[in-house]
């Protein structure tokens, strides 16, 4: 399952919302995770009314599962994308 708004896929959507997050606002690293997984959920529950889905209990664990999902990978390709400019030795 991919949730899309329009021809934009989400993870596009959240790399986009936490690179404006986090170029305005400074947070530590230990947040930066919660941040993006909390988003990410949030616009995977946006994306039902937005694809007219009915508010079932499966559509809601569907889009909250792949939200948290979304906010997990962005996670992850920070780190990939931070080790790679800035290799730790």
């Amino acid at each position: 399952m991919e949730i899309e708004f329009g021809p934009y896929a989400i993870p596009v959507i959240l790399t986009v919302i936490l690179g404006i997050i986090y170029k305005f606002v400074s947070f530590s690293d230990k947040y930066k995770a919660l941040i993006a997984v909390i988003i990410g959920v949030g616009l995977g529950i946006l994306a039902i009314p937005y694809k007219a889905l009915p508010w079932t209990v499966v559509s809601i664990v569907d889009h909250m599962i792949y939200g948290l999902m979304t906010g997990a990978s962005a996670v992850g390709l920070w780190e990939l994308s931070r080790t790679a400019i800035k290799p730790r030795l």
